[in-house]
């Protein structure tokens, strides 16, 4: 029997297929492997930036900002999520909205903010409470510069007071030819404009702070030049209770005195010369001389149970030519209580996470989510039942949730599943109304992790950058 020929495809068929197939494939990366979500708002700022745009001039909208972040989505198949990475979920309170935020609160813990810190044990122990200290991969990423602040000149001490035999060179630094001091003149605090690079730093339109508290937890990084110097240098820390020094001598030491009392004594090269990097966050001490960590502990502190009263850093010299660079002084996220009247501990069940933003000030989160449920006869002899987020913060429908007409007489509810509500007025006047907080986010709403952040080349953006999300 003869062969039948096989019609061969027509090229148009062909392209058509290969278009298809990758469409298909595309769906099916996003869908089940790695997306790109956009980052509408400055909530996890300085990690993820979402902000609309201003000209400096005018204040007129010139744009927006918005960093755009590549989200692994297989990762969570595998293993649960883990504490301190960045999230993409669904809000639980209008499920179609996916949020991008922090977890810091684990299941079966309880999770208690204070004096700008986390601490946390299990659930339903009566232990002391333990510090959760961010890793140093977490901090570099949100570390926020406060000192030389933005349009200064870095070269220059701008708020720094000195006393003694210490004087500036024609570089900037400090020339101490004698025994004296340089120190700060107030304590650094948590509030500020926006926090976003100086690129754009006033094309960014100011944030109203939520408070301006004494923060408990900085970082100092400087160049000191001791190759002429005798006696010591001491760097001064003093956070609220947690007093802190890192005491360089010439002849080749370094003397740390922690808030525990204890000190300790680490040899380092005589007249030392180089970059210093002094942080302390979370109950962790951190000393890193170039490339070199030389300290690098959490330490057994109590927790501050009331606001810091002050902040002071200091440079102490008691002998002569040490010479000091400018120094660049970053502060920690500063953790915020709840906005309304809530237990200052969360219980966190089963199957459960707890999220914030790191922008602490200007973040809508698990601190604050509430949920309001009305419930009332419908004439039907059933009782109708509604629940959606309670959300007060403007006009926009958006943001503002429930929504009464300016009569009063009809109210419209956003339920969990985006479906709008018109109720009448007066039965929801008479209604069972329960206001809940609703800090949770359940483990099958977790969509994936951030992997990275990056934004549009210019001039599509007014700045350029690529980096891994921590």
């Amino acid at each position: 029997m003869a062969k039948k020929k096989e019609k061969s495809k027509h090229p148009f068929r062909e392209n058509i297929e290969v278009v298809v197939f990758a469409i298909i494939m595309a769906m099916g990366l996003k869908v089940f492997a790695i997306e790109a979500y956009q980052i509408p708002t400055g909530s996890m700022q300085p990690t993820l930036m979402g902000t609309e745009l201003l000209d400096p001039a005018t204040k007129r909208p010139a744009g927006r900002l918005n960093d755009r972040v590549l989200v692994d989505k297989v990762s969570y198949f595998f293993r649960d999520p883990q504490r301190w990475e960045v999230v993409v979920f669904r809000y639980p309170l209008l499920t179609h909205n996916n949020y991008v935020k922090r977890l810091v609160g684990m299941p079966n813990e309880q999770l208690w903010i204070d004096g700008g810190n986390l601490y946390a044990r299990e659930l339903g122990s009566d232990d002391d409470f333990v510090v959760l200290t961010k890793p140093w991969k977490v901090m570099q990423n949100i570390w926020k510069k406060v000192l030389p602040g933005v349009g200064d000149d870095p070269t220059q001490w701008h708020g720094w007071s000195t006393t003694g035999k210490a004087t500036p060179n024609d570089a900037g630094h400090i020339v101490f030819s004698g025994s004296g001091k340089t120190e700060y003149a107030s304590s650094i605090r948590n509030g500020y404009l926006h926090g976003y690079p100086e690129e754009i730093y006033f094309s960014v339109p100011n944030t109203s702070s939520r408070s301006r508290e004494v923060v408990g937890d900085l970082r100092l990084q400087f160049q000191l030049d001791g190759q002429q110097a005798t006696g010591s240098i001491d760097v001064g820390l003093e956070l609220g209770n947690n007093i802190l020094s890192a005491k360089f001598n010439a002849l080749g030491s370094l003397i740390l005195s922690l808030p525990t009392g204890e000190q300790r004594t680490i040899d380092i090269p005589a007249r030392f010369n180089g970059e210093v990097d002094i942080a302390f966050w979370d109950h962790h001490f951190r000393v890193a001389l170039g490339d070199n960590i030389v300290f690098d502990e959490t330490l057994d502190i109590e927790p501050h149970t009331t606001k810091l009263p002050r902040n002071r850093m200091a440079f102490t010299v008691n002998g002569s030519q040490w010479i000091l660079s400018p120094v660049k002084v970053s502060r920690d996220i500063h953790y915020l209580p709840p906005r309304q009247n809530a237990a200052p501990v969360f219980k966190i069940a089963e199957g459960n996470y707890f999220m914030m933003g790191d922008n602490t000030q200007n973040s809508l989160d698990s601190r604050d989510w509430q949920r309001e449920t009305f419930s009332y006869d419908n004439g039907d002899a059933a009782t109708f039942k509604v629940a959606g987020d309670h959300l007060q913060h403007g006009s926009d429908p958006m943001y503002n949730n429930p929504r009464w007409n300016m009569s009063h007489d009809i109210m419209t509810l956003r339920d969990e599943f985006g479906n709008i509500h018109t109720l009448d007025g007066d039965l929801v006047k008479q209604s069972a109304d329960v206001l809940q907080h609703a800090p949770l986010v359940p483990r099958n709403y977790m969509l994936g992790r951030a992997l990275a952040v990056f934004m549009p080349l210019k001039p599509l953006s007014p700045i350029n950058r690529f980096n891994l999300v921590q």
